[in-house]
């Protein structure tokens, strides 16, 4: 679900490559970072182009990659503007990988509303999801490594500011997703305009700012000053923009600098108070996190690192390390002098808290206490020095009073990556990560991760094989729930209905669940597909018996939204020695077809491919699955975009449907190889039923067909068999 570019080309001298970075950098006022193994072009605030270098042979490939869904459409144009500026800068053939297209088209109207308003939508919508499912807090967009803000039940964290996704989508509804982007995205328009300004200050402001003087550190001096030259920049250029005045006020105060006048501008109104770092945060340190206030910097010294508020009265510093323990077990370290105050277990760990003492007399001298924490292969040791024994007393036991550790797991890593994918609606990595795990360490979360992977892709079957090998011990109310989800999108609403009853036995509160049993109970069929009348199917039967051949097998469809979608398989013949697919179902929709051309019945529609003989038709492998895939997916273009298919039509994949075939592209033209009235089936009331044979194409077929048109790529084609050979030569070369 996420949204950029990629770069990709070869060179052989990277440090030539990289003068071309810097040169493009100064031309436009960012900045650029290099080491053996990268480079980065940063182009604003979150926003930059990656570029990773691997040698191969006596050559270096570079690739590059920009994530633009963090910021919105108009840094997407931007650095795609970059981009192309590198590109010209460095003479190197690069090839471009464009999510929205906008790098073919240049349409930013187009890109922005086709691609990120439907992200924008698409992520709310998961958010609300989760929230539904029990989970208190989510994270999008985040940098875990940096700090987690504070929990606030049914609200999500971003660094646009936190959010709570069920009023959002009630915003949308009301107010339109346009004004909802403009909020969120840093830069939704084309320009850098006054609602950019804002906007990325107030990114900072929420993620960044510490709400301290600028004169603690030149950390604080930078943020509050950045902030307040960006919010001054947008009143500026348009003083009808909402404005955080508030927010504003107290940075100019903090920076002792003297504020614009902005008593007559509207206010910002958000649904929470803006600033992560105006409460308590939470960093990691391997397996256990800690809180601290949030305002505290961060500091390494030559023989120590930690944090510290940097006040005059009433300071703390807080030094920390970390160790790994290869043994099971670590004893704490005790010296004889050190006065044990309190001994604390918690989830998955052991802390001692100490009390080191003074370092000189009087109340207001530095006082110091340690914690000694053990965890599952790590030992942590916190030492916190305060103004007086109280103050240090009292921060050290609040301190210890929030850790929390996290017990190692061989997949930790992989588990979290599987929540991002399923996030960016990217379900074929988690499949592919999953199968290339032993199937001897599977266990039962891995394999309802699967399950609910087959469930996202439609592979309903593959799912309920996956869920019934967790042995009875694991069977939970999700295990319960996902069968039922896979039985009902089935169709077999007898056996979701057991499973989801069984899921709400488990959990009773589970509305979803709930929800679920009561369309099983009153036959609620999540399908109500359209489908040829009965006359009518009996008539395409015939026609295709007659002109195609007579099927002994058909692939039929297990789950159809939309229509019904089966594949005719006939087998190879002594007279026709390959096999002939055709679609069934596709035609029960009447497609979208363009007024002027309503005379010649070309609303409905059928498709054939043939395949050789030696084609493994009944192997799933993509290698062999993708023209039975191809099918379906064309049966149901003209419904997803509302319009038609006919003669000549062409539809791109983007990328070879397999890896054993440069094909990336179709093309529909009349069945070839069959007698005269094959194109053709007439319905008992009078309508028709065309059939076009499905042609693959390479890419330059394809751009030869839009240069010039189907009658030209087809003569050039007039020596090509019309039966599918993944190794003919192009006609375009």
């Amino acid at each position: 679900m996420s949204i950029g570019f990629r770069l990709t080309t070869k060179c052989k001298n990277i440090s030539s490559f990289q003068e071309s970075l810097d040169a493009v950098a100064a031309r436009n006022d960012i900045s650029a970072s290099h080491s053996e193994d990268y480079s980065e072009l940063s182009l604003c605030r979150l926003g930059s182009i990656f570029f990773n270098y691997e040698p191969e042979g006596d050559e270096i490939v570079i690739a590059g990659d920009c994530q633009t869904n963090l910021l919105g459409a108009g840094f997407h144009k931007y650095a795609t503007e970059i981009a192309c500026e590198l590109i010209r800068q460095s003479e190197l053939s690069f090839e471009v990988e464009d999510d929205t297209e906008y790098y073919e088209n240049r349409d930013f109207e187009r890109m922005r509303s086709e691609h990120f308003y439907p992200w924008l939508k698409a992520i709310m919508k998961l958010c609300c999801e989760r929230m539904e499912q029990g989970v208190d807090m989510s994270v999008i967009c985040w940098d875990y490594d940096k700090y987690i803000p504070q929990g606030v039940k049914g609200t999500v964290v971003s660094p646009f500011g936190r959010i709570n996704p069920h009023h959002f989508m009630e915003r949308i509804e009301s107010e339109g997703i346009e004004t909802l982007a403009n909020e969120f995205f840093m830069w939704n328009n084309e320009e850098r305009d006054a609602q950019f300004y804002r906007n990325i200050a107030l990114s900072a402001l929420w993620e960044d700012c510490y709400f301290v003087p600028s004169a603690r550190s030149d950390a604080d001096e930078e943020i509050n000053a950045f902030i307040i030259e960006n919010l001054e920049k947008a009143v500026e250029m348009d003083d009808s923009l909402p404005f955080p005045k508030e927010d504003y006020l107290l940075l100019c105060r903090l920076a002792e600098q003297e504020p614009v006048d902005v008593s007559f501008l509207p206010d910002y109104v958000h649904e929470f108070p803006i600033g992560y770092r105006k409460g308590k945060v939470t960093y990691k340190l391997g397996n256990l996190s800690y809180v601290l206030p949030s305002h505290y910097l961060y500091f390494e010294e030559e023989d120590s690192r930690g944090y510290y508020d940097g006040v005059d009265e009433n300071w703390h510093v807080v030094r920390t390390s970390a160790y790994s323990v290869l043994a099971d077990e670590v004893n704490y370290l005790e010296d004889g002098e050190s006065v044990l105050v309190e001994e604390k277990f918690f989830n998955n760990g052991k802390c001692r808290l100490y009390d080191l003492g003074s370092e000189g007399d009087g109340s207001d001298s530095e006082y110091m206490c340690q914690c000694q924490i053990i965890t599952e292969h790590q030992f942590t040791l916190f030492t916190v020095l305060c103004e007086g024994k109280e103050e240090a007393m009292a921060f050290s036991a609040d301190f210890i009073e929030h850790l929390i550790a996290s017990k190692e797991d061989k997949y930790d890593k992989l588990l979290e990556q599987i929540e991002q994918w399923h996030t960016d609606d990217e379900e074929q990595k988690i499949v592919d990560a999953i199968l290339a795990i032993p199937e001897e360490e599977w266990n039962a979360e891995l394999i309802g991760l699967l399950a609910r992977a087959y469930n996202n892709q439609e592979e309903y079957l593959k799912a309920i094989d996956c869920l019934l090998t967790v042995g009875e011990e694991d069977k939970d109310a999700l295990w319960f729930y996902r069968l039922g989800y896979a039985y009902y999108y089935m169709n077999q609403l007898e056996k979701a209905q057991k499973a989801f009853e069984r899921s709400l036995e488990l959990d009773p509160d589970d509305d979803d669940v709930k929800e679920f049993v009561d369309l099983c109970k009153s036959g609620g069929s999540p399908y109500n597909p359209e489908m040829y009348e009965a006359e009518e199917m009996d008539a395409l039967e015939a026609h295709i018996n007659k002109y195609f051949g007579k099927s002994k097998n058909v692939f039929h469809e297990i789950a159809s939204p939309d229509i019904h979608v089966d594949i005719y398989i006939i087998e190879p013949t002594c007279k026709r020695n390959y096999y002939t697919l055709i679609t069934s179902g596709m035609g029960a929709h009447r497609m979208n077809v363009p007024q002027e051309l309503a005379e010649y019945k070309l609303e409905r529609a059928e498709l054939v491919i043939y395949l050789p003989a030696d084609w493994d038709i009944y192997d799933h492998s993509e290698k062999n699955y993708w023209p039975l895939r191809w099918l379906k997916i064309l049966a149901r273009l003209p419904i997803g975009e509302d319009s038609w298919l006919g003669w000549g039509h062409t539809v791109p994949n983007g990328e070879p449907f397999a890896e054993n075939t440069r094909f990336s592209g179709v093309i529909l033209v009349n069945p070839e190889t069959m007698k005269k009235g094959a194109d053709v089936c007439r319905l008992p009331n009078g309508e028709e039923v065309n059939f076009y044979q499905v042609i693959p194409l390479y890419e330059e077929e394809m751009n030869f067909k839009v240069a010039h048109n189907a009658e030209a790529l087809l003569e050039k084609m007039d020596e090509v068999s019309p039966i599918v050979d993944i190794r003919r030569a192009s006609v375009c070369e």
